[in-house]
Parts: structure tokens; C-alpha cells; sequence
């Protein structure tokens, strides 16, 4: 399997392979991130109370090294937390704990500084806590026995508030080599903002407007391997698949991520896959297809055929080592001022058996001698993580770090990782990269397709919808209401069509509305001016648009409209009844309509007509029942519509006495007998409840999952379920952190999945 030189960690990296002062190449290494413990796996932006482990690497690759030592101050907006000063393998795990006192062993705090002297070999001038250590590539941590990585770490708590900037760089690496005088290595600055960390959108969201790289798909095409991309930067080299590449500091896209020699379409292989040629990348990395319009967005596309398909779809392929720089950036034009954007992508660790234990042994070193390789994580016989280095990006918009996606442990799926920004009052575009942030080694291997930016869309209800009957001459009251998990969509304004909705048009009215928070997202409704409605507005439709600026309304690119919740005005003659209609009232049974209206004052001959329709607008007779003509008593009337409801259906009576006008009662609507499964979450943003409302078909189980945003499942439940329609009532833990999750409803063999988001 290939073997990572390992560090790469996020926006400082250096490989330093300089000359000193006597002219010799330095085989020596540095690198400087942080990792956001509190966000965890599911990843998110820096928000006030996070923890940052602050992690700088010391990687000595060939050769011996003295006076070695890492020194920091703790950042400015942070607090250091009591106990955290450690080294670390490059998996993160503990390799030595220090105190916090003062020369009380190898690493200490004297006030705002931090100081770790490295090099714990007892056998080669240990570090102590009064003299700098000795490090050999030969030593401990090992990788493979050819490197020696350290991982000098300690954490802290953010104080700054939200729209702060914390910088997490400088600090320094000290070493000599030989007689050679002691040299400094500071790390540069790195700035990351401290941002409310909204997830992805909670609501619709627009076109993506990325643009390049097929509006970020990679696109598709026959050849196995794609032309490099011009949006991976230089410092990354572009490779075709084989037996050893793409290898360290470089990349590939393809449609199969078999080797070039033993082409494959499975990924039901071997791990490591022995077989000579190798059908894997480095015996072991998942042969698999791209992302795109896959059925199953966690599984992906397969590898495809490319002997016979002529159109499989690409995905980039990095192989994140140790040098850090970013592996796609693009400059997204074209946005709209004071918007919210999803900026997101999906991503795959590609290497489940990658990893290399700080003894040196690789995970597919099955042998116990001298000792056996120590998995990533434990686990029981076959379950034992041995993916290595776990992938994990950060998000920097115009030189600002705002999300790391967290740990993306090999699942064999992929996840969607992202998070949610607003432009400024005058923004129109910004510079995104994807950087690795994760040290090199075993793993750190990883697939990205389906990039995205894209307007995080409000809510909108236009009230009634879809028709809106009224008489002839009397008052016409409707409105909207506007629902956002963000309170700056307050521009609203009208628009009619004339034409069916083939266009529609301004009609002068407009205004700012006033959002405040109903059921965890911001709302405010708004009121059509009243008119007199005359036959000439039947058949009109109105809807309203809303933006987060008055420029922003103007522009179709920057507003929200719905293009299906409007109201149509249904106009009809509504004249004096010639009878009283006490009640007019049905229900479906069975699928077919059974109506039932009670008259009185029948001092007429008068026939009713049953008229149904399946829009609201066009009505045709479905019967005709004769009046009784009783003026003493009440009269009721029943009628069963010999045609089947199969679908929601409106229902109207015409009145026609003998001698006068006909006129009309009131519509109803009757919806069908359920047949298919519908669930819905009744209000999102959720707190501790879900309220999901569901239509059942047939009685049979239903299970339900709460899962995040890394795939994993926070809650499940199962209940036996009657035919009918009900609202489940479903308390989530409260332990939970707010953001995105994903409630997956199965009935037997259908499946729905509803974006949730957890509100504080």
C-alpha cells in the first residue's frame, strides 16, 4: 500500500527542504491547524464556547535533529484550557501528556505561553524540562519506520463573540542540525472568523451558481481519467489511476478509480487486493463512480463501464498528504448583496485500511511481530477502525477560515458537508477554497463531486391557495405569509398574471415587512389591498415576491418566488337563494363523494345540480335531484357521485327554482381515500419534539431515523401503524446540538427523507 509522508495540516504547511547555512538539504517538516472538538464529526463553523485544539507537526523524514522544541502564546479571543498540552500521533491520539506547571516535565504554560520540548527517545538525548530534545527519523511516533511524526497540541475555549477574528498561527518550531547554529521556523498567520453556525439551508435553495467545473459536477464522458482542472491549484499535480497514483501532492478525476492495468467496475475486491496487478490504488482504495444524480446520494454512482458506457460522470480524487494548500478554488461571481448562501459539497473517504500505527506497522500488516498493528480506533474482531488519517476540509471564503467539515470516517458513502453564508451589504462575489485540513500519513484520501453554492430560499404561503372564489361585487381579502430561518427577507411585493401564469407582472405594490420568530423561524404576513371584485378579475392570479434589499427585488436572480403558491380569483354570481340552505356538507367513503344539504322554505318548485370539478374553476353536472317542495318542513337531500374521487375534488350546488335566477352554495372539498404514504414534519425548525404528520395506506410498520449530517443515527423508532391519517409526536433527545439532520421515514418498501433543523 502507498505510504504517506505525514503531515498535512490546514493553511500552514511547509515542507522545509531548504539549505542551511552548510549547504546540505534538510529532510524536516512543519505544519500548523486546529480542529473544532466541540462541532465533532458533524463539523461547523467557530462559534463563542467552542473548543480548538491547536496542532502543530514535527516531521523529521530523514536524518537526525537537535534542540528540538515547539513554541506558542495562546491566541488572542481564546482561553487555554488546564491539561491539554500533549503530543499527538498524526491520528490524533495521545503519545505523551505533560503537566501544566513550570518545568515540571517536558511541556508547560507560563502565562499566555506554551512551550513543548520534543524528543522522548531515553536512549538519544530525551528532551527534559529544562533542555530542548533530540528527534530521529528512526524514532517514535513512527510511520513505517522511515519518519518520525510528533504532533504538538494543546486546546482552548473561544471568548471572542460572534463576528470576531481569531488568529490561530505563529508560534514557532526550533531545531539544529549538527554543529549548526539553532534555527526558528515561525509559522505564518491564519486568520478564521468566528460565525453563527447555521448549517445548510433549512429551506429550499436555488440554481447553483458556481459555474466552472460543469457548475461543480466535474462533468462526464467516456475516457476512465478527465483532462486536468484549472481550479486545482499547481501545487497539487494531476495523475491518471494506477497501481500507485494519484500519490501524494497530487490528484486525479476519473469515472472508475480502478488501476489503468487491471480495470475493474467492482469494488468487491479484496482489501488489500493482492492480485498482480493490483485492480486498487495502493492494493487498497475503493473503486468507485462519481456522485451525480446518483439514486442513492450515500452510495454514489458505481465505477462505470467505460468499455461500453459513453457517459460516465467524473469525480476529483485527492491524495491530501502533507503539503497544505488548497485542493479547489474558484472566484463565484454573480451574487446577490445580503443573501444567504449554502456553500457545500460531497465527500468520501476513499481508504478504509490506510492507516499506520505510531510503532511503524501498516493496518494491512497482519502479522503480530513484535507486536500487532494498533487500529485507528478499537473495536471488536472486524469492527476495529484501520482507515488512518481521517479527511477533513475547511472552507475559507476571501483568506477566512468559517467551516471545517469535521472527521470523515470511511463509511464506504459518501456526506454532505456545508454550511451557511451571508454576503455583505454590497457583495456580489468571493473567492472559495476547499483546503485540507488533516495531517498526512496512512489516509487522508478523498473524493469530492458536487460542489455548490446556492441562495438559501424563504417560505412562502399565499392565503387562499389555490382559488379564491368570491361573489360578484363583493370585497376581495387575501394576503401571504412569509416564513425564513433568516429575518432579513423582508421585501416583499405583488405580482398579477392575466395569462394563466405564462407571465406575470408588477401591480405597484410593495413594502417591508416585519419578521419575528414564530416556531423557531422568522415570520410576518401581509395583506393584499382590498378590491370589488367583477367578472373582468376572473381567472387572475396573484403572487408575491421577496428579497433581502429593494434592489434585490428588482432582480429575478436575487428574489424568491414560488412559482406554484399563488391564488386565483374565481368570480362567480352569487344572487339571492330561492330557498334557504340550512347545511351543505360530504365526505368520502370509499373513494366516491357522498353530499348531503338540508333546505328549508322550499315555497317553489326548485331542482339542484350537483356539480363537481377537479380544479376549483371548471365545473360540469355530476346529477340532478328534484326538490320535495315541502314549505312546512326541513328537507334533506342525499346524493352518492357515481364517479370515483381520484383525486382532491371540489363540489358545488346549483339552485334552480322554477321561476327566477339560478344561483350557487358555497364550493367543498373532498380529498380521495389515502393510497400512497405521505409523511411531514409539521413544524421545522424543531426544538425537543418532531411533529410528523402521516398518511398511511394500509396498516403496517413505520420506522423513523434521525441522522446527521455525517450519516450517523442520533434517534430511531418503530411504531405499528392503522390506515389513516395521523400527527406522531416524536420527543428527541435534548443532548443534540443544534444544526442539520435528516429525518428518514421508511414504510414498507418507501422511503422519505426531510431536512430538520435542530433550533437552540
Amino acid at each position: 500500500m502507498k505510504k504517506h509522508l505525514p503531515i498535512k495540516l490546514y493553511w500552514c504547511f511547509w515542507v522545509a527542504m531548504l539549505y542551511n547555512v552548510n549547504g546540505y538539504a534538510q529532510n524536516i517538516d512543519f505544519g500548523k491547524s486546529y480542529v473544532n472538538i466541540t462541532k465533532g464529526l458533524n463539523g461547523g463553523t467557530i462559534e463563542p464556547g467552542d473548543t480548538l485544539e491547536i496542532r502543530s507537526v514535527f516531521v523529521v523524514r530523514s536524518g537526525v535533529y537537535d534542540s528540538c522544541s515547539y513554541n506558542d502564546v495562546i491566541p488572542a479571543g481564546t482561553s487555554f484550557i488546564p491539561g491539554t498540552i500533549r503530543v499527538l500521533t498524526n491520528e490524533g491520539k495521545i503519545y505523551k501528556q505533560f503537566t501544566d506547571a513550570v518545568f515540571d516535565d517536558e511541556g508547560w504554560i507560563n502565562g499566555g505561553n506554551i512551550r513543548i520540548n520534543l524528543g522522548f527517545n531515553q536512549a538519544d538525548a530525551p528532551a527534559r524540562s529544562y533542555r530542548r530534545g533530540r528527534i530521529s527519523n528512526t524514532h517514535k511516533p513512527s510511520f513505517y519506520g522511515s519518519s518520525c511524526i510528533m504532533v504538538a497540541s494543546f486546546r482552548v475555549r473561544v471568548t471572542a463573540p460572534l463576528g470576531s477574528i481569531i488568529n490561530t498561527g505563529g508560534g514557532n518550531m526550533t531545531y539544529k542540525s549538527g554543529a549548526s547554529p539553532v534555527i526558528f521556523f515561525t509559522f505564518p498567520l491564519n486568520a478564521l472568523s468566528v460565525y453563527t453556525n447555521i448549517g445548510m439551508c433549512p429551506n429550499l435553495v436555488g440554481a447553483n451558481a458556481i459555474g466552472t467545473e460543469f457548475n461543480g459536477t466535474f462533468g462526464s464522458g467516456k475516457p476512465r481519467n478527465r483532462v486536468a482542472s484549472a481550479n486545482v491549484p499547481p501545487s497539487y499535480t494531476y495523475q491518471i489511476f494506477n497501481t500507485g497514483t494519484p500519490n501524494d501532492y497530487t490528484y486525479g478525476i476519473a469515472n472508475n478509480t480502478s488501476t489503468r492495468v487491471n480495470y475493474t467496475t467492482l469494488n468487491t475486491w479484496a482489501k488489500p487486493d493482492n492480485t498482480s496487478p493490483t485492480h486498487r490504488v495502493f492494493n487498497v482504495w475503493d473503486i468507485i463512480g462519481d456522485h451525480t444524480g446518483a439514486v442513492s446520494p450515500t452510495l454514489g454512482n458505481p465505477a462505470a463501464d467505460t468499455v461500453i458506457n459513453n457517459n460516465g460522470g467524473y469525480t476529483l480524487v485527492v491524495n491530501a498528504s502533507y503539503r497544505i494548500d488548497s485542493a479547489f478554488q474558484q472566484t463565484i461571481s454573480g451574487l446577490c448583496p445580503n443573501t444567504y448562501y449554502e456553500i457545500s459539497c460531497w465527500v468520501r473517504n476513499i481508504c478504509s485500511k490506510c492507516g499506520c500505527d505510531s510503532n511503524g506497522k501498516g493496518a494491512t500488516n497482519t502479522s503480530a511481530v513484535p507486536v500487532p498493528y494498533i487500529p485507528t480506533v478499537a473495536g471488536a474482531p472486524g469492527t476495529a477502525d484501520s482507515s488512518g488519517v481521517y479527511p477533513n476540509l475547511t472552507f475559507e471564503v476571501d483568506g477566512l477560515d468559517y467551516y471545517t467539515t469535521g472527521n470523515i470516517l470511511y463509511s464506504g458513502q459518501w456526506v454532505k458537508k456545508g454550511f451557511t453564508f451571508r454576503t455583505g451589504p454590497t457583495q456580489t462575489s468571493f473567492v472559495l477554497k476547499f483546503f485540507n485540513n488533516a495531517p498526512g500519513g496512512g489516509g487522508n484520501d478523498w473524493a469530492l463531486d458536487d460542489i455548490s453554492v446556492a441562495t438559501c430560499y424563504p417560505n412562502l404561503t399565499v392565503n387562499p391557495t389555490p382559488f379564491y372564489t368570491v361573489c360578484e361585487g363583493n370585497v376581495v381579502d387575501f394576503g401571504a405569509t412569509v416564513r425564513s430561518y433568516f429575518s432579513n427577507y423582508n421585501q416583499y411585493k405583488w405580482q398579477r398574471s392575466t395569462n394563466g401564469g405564462v407571465s406575470w407582472n408588477d401591480v405597484g405594490i410593495s413594502g417591508t415587512g416585519s419578521p419575528v420568530v414564530v416556531g423557531g423561524q422568522y415570520e410576518y404576513s401581509v395583506s393584499y389591498p382590498t378590491f370589488i371584485a367583477t367578472q373582468a378579475d376572473s381567472g387572475h392570479r396573484y403572487r408575491i415576491v421577496v428579497a433581502t434589499t429593494i434592489p434585490n427585488l428588482s432582480d429575478p436572480n436575487c428574489s424568491s418566488v414560488s412559482a406554484t403558491d399563488f391564488t386565483m380569483i374565481n368570480v362567480i354570481n352569487c344572487t339571492i337563494l330561492p330557498v334557504k340552505l340550512v347545511s351543505w356538507t360530504g365526505q368520502a367513503e370509499k373513494n366516491q363523494a357522498r353530499l348531503r344539504w338540508v333546505t328549508e322554505e322550499e315555497d317553489n318548485p326548485v331542482t339542484y345540480t350537483v356539480e363537481r370539478s377537479e380544479d376549483g374553476i371548471h365545473f360540469s353536472a355530476s346529477g340532478i335531484v328534484k326538490g320535495r317542495y315541502d314549505m312546512g318542513n326541513s328537507n334533506t337531500y342525499l346524493y352518492k357521485d357515481p364517479v370515483e374521487i381520484q383525486k382532491p375534488t371540489f363540489y358545488r350546488l346549483i339552485i334552480s327554482p322554477e321561476l327566477g335566477q339560478s344561483s350557487y352554495s358555497k364550493v367543498i372539498l373532498l380529498q380521495p381515500q389515502i393510497k400512497n404514504f405521505h409523511a411531514q414534519v409539521i413544524q421545522n425548525p424543531f426544538r425537543d419534539k418532531l411533529h410528523v404528520n402521516l398518511q398511511i395506506p394500509v396498516k403496517g410498520k413505520l420506522e423513523m431515523k434521525l441522522i446527521d449530517i455525517s450519516g450517523r443515527v442520533i434517534q430511531s423508532r418503530i411504531e405499528d401503524m392503522e390506515q389513516g391519517q395521523r400527527v406522531l409526536e416524536w420527543k428527541i433527545t435534548d443532548r443534540i446540538t443544534s444544526g442539520l439532520y435528516i429525518l428518514q421515514v421508511n414504510y414498507g418498501n418507501e422511503q422519505t427523507n426531510i431536512k430538520l433543523i435542530k433550533d437552540k
